[in-house]
């Protein structure tokens, strides 16, 4: 080959290869723009600033007295201060990545109509700051203090000041209430009471906690709705000082529920009032409060129409069997009596373990394949009405060491073609599906017959 051609050939590839490199780059604006250096354009120091003014969705001014921020239109505002430290704290030092001198058209720069404008007075000097747009590769936007000069400062630095008015606003707490002793629900049709009455005997069974005029409640349902209002969530406050409650349905709430509780061994009381439906859900506001928030439309709705029937028990059977000392099972005309007895003894790990034994007739049986068979049955639905004529599947006669219950019938009738209804002490409860009866009941025969 000649050697002016292997020249030629040399400095292609020579150029492909820098072709390549500055590709590379041209792909990574990124990995290069975080190799600029920044440098300090701006100091000022926090303790300062007397009067912040700024510009985003809305105008905003605040002003220092006494040490504390407060809203400059109206010192009553429930002003949250730490968004004006996080806003100090931007200011008090802005560096950036380039300087743009002697800038003649602002509007290049978004400069001139600016995304924020940020006013404020330090050591009796005024200072505006404008803020425009990011650049087209990102992470920068352009800035300037009012020098002649843009610069280009990191795209975050806008974030301190996106809010207006009631973004700053400081909400009010809701307490922590961990020890619910009782939920009063008041409204212009009706009005009821959910007590926890835990270990009072009202019930059957001791694991039933909350009760509506002492009758027994749901557990996980009941529990579910308190936390509705213990654990209120202000979505947004629509009005701090609110003077006309008709405007939102609080002058007569639709309704009002008022959680009495402990904290440190101190009976408290927190009134929650719902009143109209918004768009994003419901007014709401603490009782004698002036402001005004929404509420989700869930809770709400939960907390407005949740009746006794709606927290009625959905257990087929809630039974403690370490209390029962027999069961008598009626099947086929036929009563079977199995006995419940316990002993405790100790492993060699020094463990207390206890052992329980089924009989029937002085024999011994697997007597929890028949209890974990009844506990396992689920719920299709509430029963309403009688058994009527309705034939008799399975009857169990529970007896227990309980002072108020100490015998609990459970009657399984024939309620249609795929449905069993439940009566507990001779009142319908649910209903059940009939196959998993007629599995109960075979479970039964295996043991008893």
């Amino acid at each position: 080959m000649k050697r002016g051609k292997k020249l030629f050939l040399l400095l292609l590839a020579l150029a492909v290869l820098l072709g390549t490199t500055a590709a590379v780059k041209a792909l990574s604006p990124k990995e290069e723009a975080s190799q600029e250096v920044y440098t300090t354009i701006f100091t000022v120091d926090s303790e300062t600033v007397t009067d912040l003014h700024w510009k985003y969705s809305e105008d905003v001014s605040v002003t220092k007295q006494d040490d504390t921020w407060a809203y400059s239109e109206d010192p009553a505002f429930p002003l949250d201060s730490s968004y004006i430290d996080t806003m100090l704290s931007a200011l008090s030092e802005i560096t950036s990545a380039k300087t743009i001198e002697n800038v003649e058209d602002w509007d290049q720069y978004t400069l001139e109509a600016p995304v924020c404008e940020i006013n404020f007075t330090a050591d009796g000097t005024d200072y505006t700051i404008k803020v425009g747009e990011e650049t087209s590769l990102g992470d920068q936007r352009y800035l300037s203090i009012g020098d002649g000069n843009a610069y280009l400062v990191d795209a975050s630095f806008l974030s301190a000041f996106q809010y207006g008015l009631y973004d700053i606003l400081k909400m009010e707490e809701v307490p922590e209430m961990d020890n619910v002793l009782s939920l009063e629900h008041i409204s212009s049709d009706s009005s009821y009471t959910i007590e926890n009455k835990e270990g009072s005997g009202l019930a059957y069974s001791d694991e039933y906690i909350w009760f509506l005029n002492d009758q027994p409640l749901d557990t996980e349902l009941t529990e579910t709705l308190l936390r509705y209002v213990t654990d209120t969530t202000w979505q947004e406050c629509v009005n701090y000082r609110a003077e006309d409650l008709n405007k939102y349905g609080l002058e007569n709430p639709t309704v009002t529920l008022v959680a009495h509780y402990t904290q440190e061994e101190a009976e408290q009381t927190f009134s929650l009032e719902i009143g109209d439906a918004c768009e994003d859900g419901y007014y709401a506001r603490i009782s004698g409060s002036n402001m005004v928030y929404t509420i989700p439309k869930a809770a709400a709705e939960a907390l407005i129409f949740t009746t006794y029937a709606d927290l009625k028990p959905e257990d087929v059977l809630l039974m403690d069997w370490d209390k029962v000392s027999s069961v008598d099972i009626v099947l086929d005309e036929e009563t079977y009596t199995i006995r419940i007895s316990s002993t405790t003894s100790t492993d060699e790990d020094g463990n207390e373990v206890q052992e329980v034994t089924y009989t029937l007739d002085g024999e011994e049986i697997d007597g929890d394949s028949i209890l974990n068979a009844l506990d396992d049955l689920d719920s299709t639905g509430y029963a309403s009405g009688s058994p009527g004529e309705n034939p008799e599947e399975i009857r169990f006669v529970i007896h227990q060491d309980h002072q108020t219950f100490p015998k609990v019938e459970l009657v399984f009738y024939r309620y249609n073609s795929t449905s069993c209804m439940v009566t507990l002490n001779g009142e319908p409860t649910v209903l059940v599906n009939r196959e998993d009866v007629v599995s109960l009941v075979e479970t039964v025969n295996d043991q008893v017959l």
